[in-house]
C-alpha cells in the first residue's frame, strides 16, 4: 500500500497504542515527504483518513519556508506562513532561521476521499500548467 501510494519504497513504522487506549490499536508514522501521497491514497481507498501531527514546544519556521512556492510545509508553522513571507511575531536568529516560543501542539486533520481526489487533480493541473510555461 505505501509503495503504491508514493511510487517508491518508504519505511513506515507501526507504533502500538498505549494500553487501554480506546478505539485503536496503533498508528503508522512515515517521513513527512510522503505524507500527502500516502494520506491521499488512504483517503481514496478507505474514504477517510485522520492525520495527527505533533509539533515541539519551540516553534521554528525557516525563512525558506516563508518564501517557498508550493504547498508542502515542513516546519511547525503548519503552513500558516508558508510561501507568504509574513514575519510578524518572529525573531530572526540566523541567516535563515526564525524562532518563536510556544506550547506543544497536536493538530489532527481529516481528509475524505472526494477531497483527496480534488487535491490530486488540482496538483496535477498546476504541474501541467508549470510545464507549459
Amino acid at each position: 500500500m505505501f509503495r503504491t501510494a508514493t511510487g517508491a519504497a518508504i519505511r513506515p513504522t507501526w507504533v502500538v497504542a498505549d494500553p487501554g487506549e480506546p478505539g485503536w490499536k496503533g498508528y503508522w508514522t512515515i517521513a513527512r515527504q510522503h505524507l500527502t501521497d500516502v494520506a491521499e491514497a488512504v483517503a481514496i481507498r478507505d474514504g477517510l483518513v485522520f492525520i495527527e501531527m505533533h509539533y515541539s514546544t519551540a516553534e521554528q519556521c525557516d525563512t525558506r519556508c516563508q518564501t517557498a512556492e508550493g504547498n508542502d510545509c515542513t516546519c511547525s508553522c503548519e503552513g500558516k506562513y508558508h510561501g507568504r513571507g509574513e514575519h510578524a511575531a518572529w525573531l530572526e536568529v540566523g541567516d535563515t532561521t526564525l524562532f518563536r516560543g510556544g506550547d506543544e501542539k497536536i493538530v489532527t486533520r481529516s481528509l475524505d476521499g472526494q477531497q483527496a481526489l480534488r487535491d490530486r487533480e488540482d496538483r496535477l493541473a498546476e504541474l501541467i500548467r508549470q510545464i507549459g510555461r
